[in-house]
């Protein structure tokens, strides 16, 4: 399936190279999902209930934390496709060389802050006592591999930029392989459970990163990095917090905007965050494939965009929305008719916890073709240079509507499931701004009229 290395998406059939391009990614952000799925299973047949709680507890902050800083790669994703196209070597080297240095800094600082204050963070969305302790322990060996998480994600920026998708995968599948081993062998070996499954997706994410440096320092052509010549360059590091950070911020809003959700999930007791906990990891699951889509309409847009080729900026929107519709809607529909197997294997012998996960998948399956066409949109208009107009329009219906609904919609109902509709109508609302969004950034590029690099 993939004798290229790279993929131009400025020349060739396109439906074929948009597939060749998303396949390898759904694989990789599966594998990634898989991390924490086999941390859950593990300690579902493993141990007990509450160290299935007190993993999936951490999830909020880690994604609050980690995702902010993994927002400037895909800034780095747009920033590089565009120079791709357009084939600026001298700048290529210098904003690669800055993404590699701002990784490593921005991860040793995600690393000291999330160690010394894991217990605050945990306190502020209210885990239960019961896992209390056993959450802090799995969030502060988790936070002290982001180097490493960031140093993978910024060097996975780079080979997708280039149209390589392949690599990223091979070394997910073999950072995945050491994460389900080590789940098993230090399970069985440390009486602590929660620490060992934080110990083995640590290595795993180490290999990852290893991976991914050895891979760019061998790299052929204009991209290779060479560790002696890595400089930090002040204007490649504006230009990537120039479309970095709106991302950055975006990405924040969601973990922002459920942290008030968390506290009220993890307030209906140990079962419902087990529950949640488990039916997330399937939710991502879905992620991959929109997401990879996604991906592929910021790399193909940009490297057009870069090239000057307006009719294939234009099919690249289509297709790629044309596909992940039509992808999502599979999906979906197979989540919903096995949806009970798989809480099952997740959460064994827990009718209770199954009962608050098939609350979850079942409502989030369905509204999911709206998180579906904002993948496209969304990096669509990002390509374009507007970051900050998805951004404001995720403060308004993420952050904005969900404070609301927390303040006055859930009192009035305060179950479960009112709470899990929230993200659904803030998904829609998102969907119907982003398609007015788009339409006018389409005119202004139409016009000649849109942010250049």
């Amino acid at each position: 399936m993939f004798k290229t290395k790279t993929i131009d998406a400025t020349k060739g059939a396109m439906v074929p190279q948009i597939i060749l391009f998303a396949v390898p990614l759904i694989l990789t952000t599966l594998i990634q999902t898989l991390f924490n799925a086999v941390d859950i299973a593990v300690l579902g047949n493993m141990a007990d209930t509450r160290a299935v709680a007190a993993v999936g507890a951490p999830t909020t902050i880690i994604h609050l934390i980690i995702d902010a800083f993994v927002g400037i790669s895909s800034g780095a994703k747009i920033v590089l496709s565009r120079l791709v196209g357009r084939n600026d070597e001298k700048e290529l080297h210098r904003t690669i060389d800055t993404a590699i240095v701002l990784a490593i800094v921005f991860g040793l600082v995600v690393a000291a802050v999330g160690i010394l204050l894991a217990p605050f963070f945990m306190k502020q969305i209210d885990c239960p006592m019961e896992c209390f302790a056993d959450a802090v322990l799995y969030l502060r060996i988790y936070l002290a591999a982001a180097p490493a998480i960031l140093l993978y994600n910024y060097g996975s920026a780079v080979l997708t930029s280039s149209g390589d998708t392949r690599r990223p995968l091979y070394y997910a599948i073999a950072s995945g392989f050491l994460n389900v081993v080590l789940n098993i062998l230090l399970c069985l070996l440390l009486s602590q459970k929660v620490a060992a499954v934080a110990i083995a997706t640590a290595a795993s994410q180490i290999l990852a990163s290893a991976l991914i440096m050895v891979r760019l320092c061998h790299l052929d052509g204009i991209m290779r990095v060479q560790i002696k010549r890595i400089r930090f360059h002040f204007r490649s590091c504006m230009q990537l917090l120039r479309f970095g950070i709106p991302l950055s911020l975006q990405t924040l809003i969601y973990p922002l905007a459920n942290l008030q959700i968390a506290s009220a999930i993890n307030s209906h007791g140990v079962a419902c965050m087990a529950g949640n906990s488990a039916a997330s990891t399937v939710e991502q699951m879905t992620a991959a494939f929109r997401n990879a889509f996604g991906a592929s309409t910021a790399t193909f847009m940009g490297q057009n965009l870069g090239a000057e080729k307006p009719d294939r900026v234009k099919k690249s929107l289509w297709y790629n929305l044309a596909l992940v519709l039509a992808v999502n809607t599979f999906v979906s529909t197979a989540v919903l008719v096995t949806n009970e197997y798989w809480m099952h294997i997740f959460l064994k012998d827990d009718p209770s916890s199954v009962r608050y996960a098939l609350i979850r998948n079942d409502m989030l399956m369905a509204a999911s073709v709206f998180v579906s066409i904002n993948a496209v949109l969304g990096n669509a208009i990002q390509a374009f240079g507007y970051p900050i107009w998805s951004t404001v329009n995720s403060v308004v219906w993420v952050l904005g509507l969900r404070a609301v609904w927390m303040a006055f919609i859930y009192p009035v109902s305060s179950t479960y499931a009112n709470l899990i509709l929230c993200f659904a109508v803030s998904w829609a609302c998102t969907t119907l701004c982003n398609i007015v969004i788009f339409s006018v950034v389409y005119t202004r590029y139409k016009k000649g009229k849109y942010m250049r690099i």
